[in-house]
């Protein structure tokens, strides 16, 4: 199988096994998985066209009944539609979303959703994605890759079940709990990946590849530093949130130390590149200067991954993970959004967890000239300059930990 195709639905799903129905991969949840009678879910239904010519698709969806063991009853779940008909393009993949409403006397429990799909090709289409993969993203920093743009260059670890029917749970739990005004329960389809995008992944690995001496030239570890340590400052000022000098010298260093990571190995550069010159590509920003490339149109980029890899240094400490998949999603792209629309960000979020995995490595990123003993004085300073950080009873944890480690760095950087 040559020329195959990047994996999209790994983007969004971390779950490792891929329905499949004549060429046509899927997967789904509940979003909210857990939630109160009268309430909104929403069901998400990712597809993946890996042939080479349209397919149509048609979806039955059973809806769970009340009535037991036998099935019967009324459904407990409202929704526009319990039928879904639309044609994939070549290697396209989408997502749809159904919304429903919970009955309100629908009683405490867990409910199974049952999906049909039935697919048609137009023509014998040749495949593009395998059966089964593995990622080449080893799990040492980041544990669960899904919405960090790396599966499209590293892959996700999967395999395909062919069954003719899917379920996907839902749990009805807590009082009922009304909406005041009758939601829309729309569907929609949105395309998240056609012949178009893979175009341009491929021109910018091509590109990539081609600029390997001027990125190796040109990405140093102290050029890296200067500029992702500017853009920082300004970034985060324009979310509302002013760096103090010993939080900007750390927040440069887990940034840089992100980086250097993805660069060292040349199974993992493309993960930290071809993400960046793709958005450089579509928005017509000029790729021959790396570094501006990669301060412009890469900083979200190198943001998430620093977020996700600061998790990772944390759990590696601590001896387990700390927080959920779900919850540390939910951080990293907090921060990456607020940070790139300029919202205002909560200063908590700047230390858990980029501080934190800052202070960790603050001494595997050597800088000219550098004395790590007054950089780390500097952030015990920064972070004294703050009293309500991780003010809030729900985030004690963190505090203790932070403490720790930068308490460990301070008397191992003297």
């Amino acid at each position: 199988m040559t020329n195959s195709i990047p994996d999209i639905m790994g983007e969004y799903v971390s779950e490792t096994k891929r329905y499949v129905a004549n060429g046509v991969q899927y997967q789904g949840y509940f979003e909210p998985h857990a939630v109160a009678p009268g309430q909104l879910t929403t069901l998400h239904i990712f597809l993946q066209n890996t042939l080479d010519v349209p397919v149509q698709i048609f979806c039955q969806i059973d809806l769970p009944k009340t009535g037991g063991f036998f099935g019967g009853g009324k459904p407990i779940l409202q929704t526009e539609t319990t039928t879904v008909q639309l044609e994939l393009g070549p290697i396209e993949a989408g997502l749809v979303t159904m919304p429903a409403l919970v009955g309100e006397a629908t009683k405490a429990g867990d409910y199974s959703l049952t999906l049909t799909l039935k697919t048609k090709p137009n023509g014998k289409g040749k495949r593009l994605r395998p059966a089964e993969a593995q990622s080449h993203l080893e799990r040492k920093f980041i544990d669960s890759p899904a919405g960090l743009d790396l599966i499209s260059t590293m892959g996700a670890t999967y395999t395909e079940q062919s069954i003719k029917k899917a379920s996907f749970d839902l749990k009805i739990a807590g009082s009922p709990q009304p909406i005041a005004r009758a939601p829309k329960l729309k569907m929609n389809y949105q395309k998240l990946w056609g012949q178009e995008d893979n175009e341009l992944f491929d021109e910018a690995h091509r590109l990539v590849k081609s600029l390997q001496p001027k990125l190796k030239n040109d990405l140093t570890t102290e050029a890296l530093y200067i500029v992702l340590y500017n853009e920082s400052t300004s970034r985060f000022a324009d979310a509302g949130l002013a760096l103090r000098i010993g939080e900007a010298i750390i927040l440069g260093k887990i940034l840089t130390y992100s980086c250097q990571y993805f660069l060292s190995s040349p199974k993992r550069q493309n993960g930290l590149l071809v993400p960046i010159w793709e958005r450089a590509l579509d928005t017509n920003i000029d790729t021959g200067n790396p570094l501006q490339v990669m301060r412009s149109v890469g900083y979200n980029h190198i943001l998430k991954l620093a977020i996700a890899m600061s998790f990772g240094l944390v759990a590696r400490v601590a001896g387990r993970q700390l927080w959920s998949v779900e919850e540390r999603q939910a951080v990293t792209q907090h921060i990456a959004n607020n940070v790139t629309i300029g919202e205002t960000t909560d200063d908590d979020f700047l230390y858990l967890p980029l501080m934190m995995g800052g202070a960790l490595i603050a001494g595997r990123v050597e800088l000219e000239g550098e004395k790590l003993s007054h950089s780390l004085a500097l952030l015990q300073k920064a972070y004294q300059a703050r009293p309500d950080l991780f003010a809030d009873e729900d985030m004690s944890q963190a505090k203790k930990i932070y403490r720790t480690i930068l308490t460990k760095a301070v008397e191992a950087a003297t």
